[in-house]
């Protein structure tokens, strides 16, 4: 019999078969909402090339040479492991492109940012990939904020405005970023995909804590100089939407894009949403958090 390990994440209580050390700090509780089970049985015939397969309540993909992923009804996540996958493959796609689906088919805002916090106001960081959503979120924590969530997060829209639950104790960082925070003791492991990517742990986090308030949403922008501009309307929800969705392709095979719109504008009402221009040059680090600190506290 499989050894159940037990999480609470994202609002969730999990029963896995698969040790997940990313969710170390949300160990605990008694899974009862999710189980994710490694399966023996004969893997399901699909390939990486067939994209994600809605069949009934399930959803199906492939990464060659790792294993098929089933996701079911919002409460089991599959995996059928190839013979010669490692753990840490199918912890990443578990984690991610798996878990981003279960909150799709619970029809969750499962968004992809950085997430910091202090003296109770947790900012989110989104925006297009390689503009440095974890860079800048690690600028913040290195003046002494908290990390709530780093890559995919759930958010949720309350009366009383939105509340973003913690996620992640690690921070994804590229060489330079880690030479110029000088953590290169904090490094756990080289990323999966890129070489020169690492995870580190974050000086300070909110792991296993309750849901926080989300004081603001700042989408990235390159500038030639540091810049904030509040957005309003159509354009805060178009940015909002544009730079969080997570896989947007299994939102295109569940018909899922007007749920999560319509989530997203309830967020967007109760939540300020901000453009936030930066140089990439990142001696500019320190200036860029100053400014939003600042800005922040008017």
């Amino acid at each position: 019999m499989a050894t159940h390990r037990h999480y609470f994440h994202s609002g969730l209580a999990v029963a896995s078969d698969l040790a997940l050390p990313e969710w170390e700090d949300f160990a605990g509780g008694e899974g009862g909402d999710v189980r994710i089970i490694l399966s023996d049985a004969a893997m399901p015939g699909c390939r990486e090339a067939d994209g994600t397969i809605i069949d009934g309540d399930t959803i199906r993909f492939a990464i060659d040479g790792t294993g098929v992923w089933e996701i079911t009804g919002g409460h089991t996540i599959r995996i059928y492991p190839d013979a010669h996958a490692q753990e840490f493959e199918l912890r990443l796609f578990t984690l991610g492109s798996a878990w981003g689906a279960l909150g799709y088919q619970r029809e969750l805002a499962m968004w992809h940012g950085s997430v910091v916090e202090k003296d109770g106001q947790a900012i989110l960081f989104c925006g297009e990939a390689g503009l440095g959503k974890s860079t800048t979120a690690a600028a913040m924590l290195a003046r002494g904020w908290a990390l709530v969530s780093d890559d995919l997060s759930r958010i949720d829209a309350q009366s009383e405005g939105a509340r973003v639950h913690p996620a992640s104790a690690r921070i994804k960082l590229w060489r330079n970023g880690i030479e110029a925070f000088d953590w290169e003791e904090r490094i756990i492991q080289r990323d999966y995909f890129r070489d020169d990517k690492f995870h580190l742990s974050a000086p300070d986090h909110h792991g296993g804590a309750d849901p926080l308030p989300l004081a603001a949403i700042l989408v990235l922008a390159e500038g030639d100089r540091i810049n904030i501009e509040r957005l309003d309307g159509h354009r805060a929800m178009q940015a909002v939407l544009a730079g969080t969705v997570y896989r947007p392709e299994m939102l295109e095979a569940l018909n899922g894009w007007v749920k999560q719109a319509h989530v997203a504008a309830q967020i967007v009402a109760r939540t300020p949403v901000y453009t936030l221009r930066r140089p990439r040059d990142l001696s500019a680090l320190g200036k860029l958090a100053q400014t939003l600190e600042d800005h922040l506290s008017e």
